[in-house]
């Protein structure tokens, strides 16, 4: 968050001296990065609160609501104002005083967004092999429950294709005399920003409606389900992910008529412990009865 607040002021800076459009639209583009990154804090430390009354399942989902508001802030802050900075240069374009500082700023915030990406991919690895999530970059965003994980790697990638772009406009329109090039680069970087906020939005709406744990997980709760046969017929499996590191679990079985209350009760417990035993992000299990044959024991 330092670091894009302190290129923002530089990137605006520079722009209002060389009277450089792209490098406004930059600036506008790393103020936006770092209003993100504040807010996906923020949803992180809320959807860590404990369960209350009003929240019995606890607050994870929150973490869902702020991505979704860092997508519309993306999408309106950063790529309407990018778009609407493009257009007016275009409208009344303006010649650049000098472009060394342009080249300066951008190749320094190139070497800050160059590392951060790089140390997100690395965290976005580690991530895919914990959860063991096959298939390609957008696969694994695709599956992903935590926004804040390919948050990251969608924001340095967008910055830094928002740089090449500026970097080709303050070129053209200082070298070639085609001033109308840095209005193009500034609405190229808005597309840009529309991208970054359409991915996440989607993803993100996905998460907040309500998607299911990953099929290894349901994998791990089959597999236990198996070493208890005194259960009974596993019917079916239903989960749902409250959260990067929260599941609710609803198991539908078919006990044995033989199966008493108590028996029952002892088994669910123990059901339940093997399971966030085996998968700890396993918050709550929930038994739905398909028969009602149990006999009470005394």
């Amino acid at each position: 968050m330092a670091a894009n607040l302190g290129i923002a002021a530089t990137k605006l800076t520079v722009g209002i001296l060389t009277h450089s459009t792209a490098m406004l639209a930059e600036s506008i583009h790393s103020l936006v990065d770092t209003g993100d990154a504040g807010l996906l804090l923020l949803g992180r430390a809320r959807s860590r609160r404990p369960a209350d009354v009003t929240h019995p399942f606890g607050h994870g989902m929150e973490l869902y609501f702020w991505s979704i508001v860092v997508a519309m802030v993306v999408f309106a802050g950063g790529g309407g104002l990018s778009v609407y900075e493009g257009v007016r240069a275009l409208l009344h374009p303006r010649t650049l005083t000098a472009i060394w500082p342009s080249y300066v700023v951008l190749g320094a915030a190139f070497v800050f967004e160059s590392a951060s990406l790089v140390i997100g991919l690395r965290e976005f690895a580690l991530y895919r092999r914990e959860d063991k999530l096959p298939g390609s970059i957008l696969a694994v965003v695709h599956a992903s429950k935590n926004p804040a994980i390919f948050a990251t790697v969608l924001e340095d990638t967008a910055a830094l294709a928002g740089l090449t772009l500026a970097a080709a406009g303050v070129t053209l329109s200082y070298y070639l005399g085609l001033h109308y090039c840095e209005g193009l680069a500034s609405i190229a970087i808005g597309i840009v920003l529309f991208g970054q906020a359409a991915v996440l939005g989607y993803e993100s709406r996905s998460l907040i409606v309500g998607e299911a744990a990953y099929e290894c997980v349901v994998g791990v709760i089959r597999d236990v389900i198996a070493r208890h046969a005194e259960l009974g017929t596993l019917v079916s499996i239903a989960t749902l992910q409250l959260g990067p590191d929260a599941i609710l679990v609803v198991l539908r079985v078919r006990f044995p008529r033989r199966m008493c209350v108590d028996d029952l009760e002892r088994a669910g417990a123990q059901v339940e412990a093997d399971l966030q035993r085996a998968q700890p992000a396993i918050r709550h299990v929930m038994f739905e009865l398909t028969q009602r044959s149990a006999r009470g024991c005394r």
